[in-house]
């Protein structure tokens, strides 16, 4: 069992939690999840997702059909993305877990929630190798993250040598 101790909190993670909970920042490993309806229901009105409960018209199935809603278009995708991981680890095989696979709205999203879970603002950093996507730089001010250069070879070639010591100054 490894301890993290801050001045307000206590956090205890054992080896299976894996090591994304060891580096977590302790307000993060205090959330509880949020629970939507979706969490107890699958079908029916769902009021509190403010969905049209009539659903759409069928004109985007061009049926003849004002019923057709096979499309379920006044629905939310499901927040977990279940299916898609599931069948997204079918596909890749490996030994790939659903549990393991993260879906987000593009990249943008993926790396400020990394930001947001891990780097304390006002004293962590991270490092970009330029020329590089310019998203990390955004999300780092947003986020108050400050952001560390090791530049690529003229090849654009990681330097492994300079960007451990850049790392680590």
């Amino acid at each position: 069992t490894t301890t993290t101790t801050t001045t307000t909190t206590m956090t205890t993670t054992t080896e299976e939690e894996g090591i994304a909970a060891r580096l977590a920042r302790p307000n993060i490993l205090e959330l509880h999840p949020y629970r939507c309806a979706r969490d107890d229901y699958s079908e029916g009105v769902l009021l509190d997702a403010n969905e049209n409960a009539l659903g759409p018209t069928s004109v985007p199935t061009n049926s003849l059909d004002p019923y057709d809603n096979h499309l379920l278009l006044e629905r939310y995708p499901d927040p977990y993305q279940n299916l898609l991981k599931q069948k997204y680890a079918a596909y890749r095989g490996c030994g790939l877990a659903p549990q393991n696979i993260f879906c987000g709205v593009g990249s943008d999203e993926a790396i400020d929630m990394l930001m947001r879970i891990f780097c304390q603002p006002g004293k962590d950093n991270i490092l970009t190798t330029p020329p590089t996507y310019g998203m990390y730089k955004v999300c780092a001010k947003v986020n108050d993250v400050q952001v560390i250069h090791s530049p690529l070879s003229p090849d654009f070639d990681l330097m492994v040598d300079q960007t451990l010591a850049t790392a680590n100054k």
